[in-house]
Parts: C-alpha cells; structure tokens; sequence
C-alpha cells in the first residue's frame, strides 16, 4: 500500500531512449524548432515547459504512457489525468512552494536528469514534512522541516497533492543538455474499473450504491479526508473474495499522517462496506478497482446539453476528426461504441457517453470521486469542447 509519498527506481525501460531524442531535439540551437513555453510567475516558478511529444515521438510517448496507466492502476488504483508536461530548468529556474490538491490526488515527477553527472546545484523536489515545529526548540531548520528528493534518472516520484512542495533553485549551466529535465503530472481517481467477464456498467451501480451508504456513515467524521483505493478479487457468483487497499491518504488537518482514531474508523468503515458488496454473477472471476474520496463528493451524474443547428452525421465526423486528439478534448472514446445511434461511449477519466442527437448534443458521465474544484474544471472544459462542436463541426 502506497502512503503519503514513494519512489520508484528504473520506471521506465526506453528511457534512454527517451533521453536520447531529447538531446537530439535540443543539442543543435541553430536547428532546434521545439516550442517552449517560458512559464514565470514572478516569486513563484520560473521554468520552460512543452508538450512531451515536441521532443519524444508519438510512438515511444505513447508506450511510455501506456506502461505508467497501467502501472498506476495496479499500484493505485488511479489513472494520469491526462499528459504530463515536460519541464526544463535551467539556470535560475525554481519551483515556489505551493499545493495541488485542484489537479489531483497524487503528483508525480518521472526524471530524464543525467543526476549522477549534473552541472548544476538545486533541482531536488521539496517536500514538506508534517507537522508544525515546537516553539520550544532553540533552533529548528533544513531536513528537520522538509524532505530533498533528488531527480535521479529514469526515477518516478509520487506524492500526496495536498504536501506543500516545490523544487530547489537551479544553479548551474544554461545548456539544455545540462538541465533538470522531468515529466510532471497528476493522478486521480477514474469510474470503477474492471477486468473479467463481470459486466463492468453493472459493476458501477454497485459501487456507486456503496459509495452514496458511505457517504452517509462518514459524515461523523467530517475532519478525515483523502482517497482510499481498493482492489477486489470477485467470485464467479458476485461474492467479493478479498480487499487489497491500494493506496491510502487519508488524514486530519491536525494529525497529518500520524495515527488517528478517526481515520481508523473510516478505514474499517470502506474496508468492512466494500468487503460485503454483492456484485451480479458472471461467467468467472473478475477483478475490481475502485475509489472512494473522503468527505464524498456529489452523487449528482455529470449531464451537459448543448444546442446545435448543424447536420448530426457532419457532427459526429467532426467529433471523430477530433479524437485523434484526445488529450486536447480531456477524455478518451471508445471507437468501437454504437456510432450508428450517434452514440460516443467515454472510457477516460469517467465512465459516459456523448450523443449526437437531431438539435442538441448530450453527454452524461458517473459523479467523479474527485474534489469540487476537479469536478468544475472538467464540466468547464467538457462544455467548452461541445460548444466548439456545435458551432463549427456541423
């Protein structure tokens, strides 16, 4: 089970690979073409960033993404929120220290830093200890206060969103080659998944169902929040044989991760309530991987509907023509769904469809187990990405 933070050595297995067409993209000034976007915030974060396929080729990002999905969801139950950003520091870049608990449940930074043979001081992730230091103490300060992660090649570090963190001013060269070089992004909690021939849409009202009677049990404990991830190995006849938890980042405010009645009770609660689900029978033994978010969140399903004058069949060309960038419209399509009724079925980061109807567009998606503040900024962006649709697409 994965808590609070953790470090995993030799991630990936072409990262060399990836390196290398970073040096490649960047070595030549004269010939580079990569669009850097200089991201300052004045005291706050100074670094370049791109997107990662301005330097890595499609094919090796994607199997790059494709092994850490799935490595998140064996390990935590949780899915990237899309595609990381390539970071470059250089000299003088720095990484104020701040929070992300509105862009996910665990951040993550995957180092292509040459850091046994760096250039440079600084680069190392900042990472706030818990607790407040005591006043009595005649002289509190470093390590005694924060936690420095090196960048170490080929490393993925995970940790809890809510840490405030940040990263040590770079000092050192201004060669790119020279740099801190990393993929950062966030992780959060997706529509239960699940593996066998269980029918996975069944599946969901279960867990669903669940989550709203846990929802009710834990407003007792309104101090406790975070996510708790399980994994349930589940019987031919929908019996839920066992509970692995995942990962676990519940807390108080006073207590941080240090020991709390009141997160032990709600951990016993999810395990006990999940333990006892009846799921419906099927042909053999599935697998299924859920999340719950302390305090629950809306059980409100996610339902967008946006008029249009256009032609359905252009529209869902249109739409078609635009999954090819799924990462720019914010989820994933199944191809394979029921085109024929102008039917989308969505598979990431929530479970729903989009229907291309006569005069409107419908798209209606699970309630997320995902803060207020993620629940908006993917209804704003799911609204805008329609609007655009039935204005232009048509």
């Amino acid at each position: 089970m994965i808590k609070r933070q953790h470090i995993v050595s030799d991630f990936f297995g072409e990262a060399e690979a990836m390196r290398t067409a970073f040096d490649a993209r960047v070595k030549d000034s004269y010939k580079q073409t990569v669009n850097w976007q200089y991201f300052c915030a004045p005291q706050m974060y100074t670094y370049l960033r791109t997107v990662p396929q301005q330097v890595i080729p499609e094919p090796l990002f994607g199997r790059f993404m494709q092994h850490m999905k799935q490595w998140c969801i064996d390990n935590l139950g949780l899915i990237p929120t899309g595609a990381p950003n390539l970071h470059l520091m250089v000299n003088g870049c720095t990484l104020g220290l701040h929070s992300d608990f509105h862009n996910g449940t665990w951040g993550f930074v995957y180092s292509l830093t040459r850091w046994q043979n760096r250039k440079f001081s600084g680069g190392e992730t900042l990472l706030m200890r818990d607790g407040v230091p005591s006043y009595k103490k005649h002289h509190v300060h470093g390590e005694v206060l924060y936690e420095l992660v090196p960048a170490h090649f080929n490393q993925l570090l995970l940790f809890d969103d809510r840490i405030v963190h940040g990263t040590q001013t770079i000092e050192g060269s201004m060669d790119p080659i020279e740099g801190r070089i990393a993929l950062v992004g966030h992780l959060r909690a997706t529509s239960p998944l699940v593996t066998g021939p269980l029918d996975a849409a069944a599946a969901r009202k279960v867990i669903l169902e669940c989550q709203r009677r846990l929802g009710e049990q834990a407003r007792e404990h309104k101090d406790v929040q975070g996510t708790i991830t399980f994994r349930l190995a589940v019987a031919a006849s929908g019996a839920v044989e066992s509970v692995a938890v995942l990962t676990d980042n519940l807390v108080t405010a006073l207590a941080g991760y240090d020991a709390s009645a009141e997160v032990t009770a709600v951990k016993a609660m999810v395990q006990q309530a999940v333990a006892k689900l009846v799921f419906p029978s099927s042909s053999g033994k599935s697998t299924v991987v859920a999340a719950v978010l302390v305090p629950l969140p809306d059980f409100r399903p996610i339902e967008i509907v946006v008029p249009h004058a256009g032609r359905p069949a252009r529209l869902q060309e249109s739409f078609k023509a635009r999954l090819k960038d799924s990462e720019a419209l914010g989820f994933v399509v199944d191809l394979e769904g029921n085109l024929e009724s102008n039917t989308f079925v969505v598979r990431e980061p929530i479970a729903g469809t989009i229907r291309i109807e006569a005069n409107r567009i419908v798209a209606a998606f699970d309630p997320p187990m995902w803060v207020p503040s993620q629940r908006d900024q993917f209804e704003a962006g799911l609204s805008e990405n329609l609007e655009f649709l039935a204005k232009y697409g048509g």
